[in-house]
């Protein structure tokens, strides 16, 4: 048996048993060893699934996965390259004949074995899973930070050696955003977030940030000015979560001819966003799309990523309540740059 944390879709959620079952032709069984948790789990839990399949109720949620191949036949593990006992990070998203799904969003658990997400102590890998071998020197914890790094890869995609790029957002993706923009060769990194955020500001700097900014304390556009001697960002990272604001200020720290990334999801249509923006200053709009997960293990597996200032605070199954709590920053007194539950 395996178990495992359940969403009902109604802001609840129960601890359940399910049965383990044998690999399909083509697919394998994974024991998991950690998950990281990610805004889109808050969600899920609330019911809201931004997936082009839709999502399904009640369901495992956790898209993070890191593990151990379990059971797989000759066959899938030739094809795939990887043997039983290995470590691997599972990439979300999957390609299957009814279209793309993604593990931790789309799978009900009264479909099939219902392990489809990583937020259990097993994951049944379907026929047309990826997955990618990762070191095997660091706690599962840590490495679960590919998933969030595997979309910071292709959102630096505009970043050119020795730009000048603002992320907006101190998130868990946003921290792995200046991993990626470093690894992209940009010279200056320029992260904004609120008074709330103060926490995660200061992890930012560890992480690799040249430069914060509190917009609750300064105008965040006259301290790019400074920094950057009045050129402004090449590049701005809109990863704020939640409240869209951020696409105009984004508008107004990019310089003529600049990019501006929309990634962070917004739960609010946007107000006050005046078009002319794009065409007078020449501005081009990228968007937050994209999941490079072979490229993101690789800089894992290099040592090129900062994985234990990026950890932040890890549970056990068991603690679910814990770490949702942290996640949601409802924890009084405390916060995290991110979260995970470890299974092993």
């Amino acid at each position: 048996m395996s178990r495992a944390i359940v969403f009902n879709g109604d802001e609840t959620w129960e601890m359940r048993d399910l049965p383990v079952p044998d690999p399909q032709p083509g697919g394998a069984i994974l024991r998991v060893e950690a998950t990281g948790l990610c805004h889109s789990d808050i969600d899920h839990f609330r019911g809201h699934v931004h997936t082009s399949f839709g999502g399904a109720f009640p369901s495992i949620a956790g898209h993070e996965i890191v593990g151990r191949i379990d059971r797989i036949d000759a066959a899938t593990a030739r094809a795939w390259g990887v043997a039983e006992g290995d470590r691997v990070a599972v990439r979300e998203l999957l390609i299957t004949p009814d279209g793309n799904r993604i593990y931790g969003h789309d799978f009900s658990v009264d479909e099939g074995s219902g392990l489809g997400g990583g937020f259990a102590e097993h994951l049944e890998l379907l026929p047309g899973s990826e997955v990618f071998r990762i070191r095997e020197d660091l706690p599962a914890e840590e490495l679960t930070v590919f998933e969030p790094l595997s979309c910071a890869v292709t959102w630096v995609a505009p970043v050119r050696r020795d730009d000048v790029v603002v992320i907006e957002g101190p998130g868990h993706m946003g921290m792995a955003t200046i991993v990626a923009a470093r690894a992209a060769g940009a010279s200056t990194v320029i992260v904004t977030g609120k008074a709330q955020d103060r926490f995660r500001l200061d992890a930012a700097l560890k992480v690799g940030a040249d430069h914060v900014i509190d917009v609750d304390a300064e105008d965040p556009v006259e301290r790019v000015r400074a920094i950057t001697g009045n050129a402004m960002a090449d590049v701005v990272i809109d990863a704020a979560a939640g409240h869209p604001i951020t696409l105009n200020l984004a508008m107004d720290l990019v310089h003529k001819g600049g990019h501006v990334v929309v990634a962070g999801m917004k739960d609010r249509p946007l107000e006050g966003f005046h078009s002319d923006w794009i065409p007078t200053r020449r501005i081009t709009l990228h968007p937050g799309a994209g999941l490079d997960t072979a490229g993101a293990v690789a800089l894992i597996n290099e040592g090129k990523v900062p994985t234990a200032e990026l950890l932040g605070d890890a549970f056990p199954l068991e603690r679910f309540e814990d770490a949702f709590a942290l996640l949601t920053r409802k924890t009084p007194g405390r916060d995290s740059v991110r979260v995970a539950l470890r299974l092993t």
